[in-house]
């Protein structure tokens, strides 16, 4: 009977040891990530869980700048522009820039998965298919409908283009770090 019960024991033992193995092979690790400026992990409890920072952009500056990341977490995730050191504080000054943002993000080789183009000022108008601002006390970030819920694979290479035109002469030195958000755990 003892050898019974320390069978069944070594059983339990081996199968969960198994079941952890597996789970952490196919969960996702930081290391993954490839190419990004920084990854901050939330945790499993937050949304959004994961913040894929790509660069930054100058808003004052028109040009063109991409960034290539390959790793990202295999959560819907969203694109974001986030302006530094602005806050809802800033709404007004952000919302009326007249100044053009458009955005790409590719899959390798040349599929796209999101675009989305317009002006700041389209914030303003909240129509759906322009830029929106989500501002709050501590940070405020445009986005556009065009790039929400975007499936990515960590198996695959991205490429982000964000390109600046028709700047507004109003426009601040702040600087627009582009971001991935998502995964984690939306309570209601």
């Amino acid at each position: 009977m003892a050898n019974g019960r320390r069978r069944a024991w070594l059983t339990a033992l081996t199968v969960t040891i198994v079941g952890l193995v597996v789970m952490w092979l196919v969960s996702y690790h930081r290391f993954e990530l490839r190419g990004a400026v920084g990854l901050r992990d939330s945790g499993f409890f937050s949304y959004p869980r994961y913040h894929v920072q790509l660069g930054s952009v100058p808003l004052w500056q028109a040009g063109e700048y991409e960034f290539k990341v390959r790793g990202l977490p295999p959560s819907p995730l969203d694109l974001r522009l986030q302006v530094s050191d602005y806050t809802n504080a800033n709404r007004d000054e952000l919302t009326t820039l007249s100044t053009n943002v458009a955005v790409w993000m590719m899959e390798s080789p040349g599929k796209q998965v999101c675009e989305g183009a317009g002006s700041l000022s389209d914030a303003r108008t909240r129509e759906r298919s322009t830029w929106a601002l989500a501002s709050s006390s501590s940070q405020a970030s445009f986005w556009h409908s065009g790039c929400l819920q975007l499936s990515t694979s960590r198996f695959k290479t991205y490429v982000v283009r964000v390109r600046i035109s028709d700047v507004d002469p109003r426009s601040p030195h702040a600087t627009i770090l582009a971001i991935l958000e998502g995964g984690g755990i939306e309570l209601p």
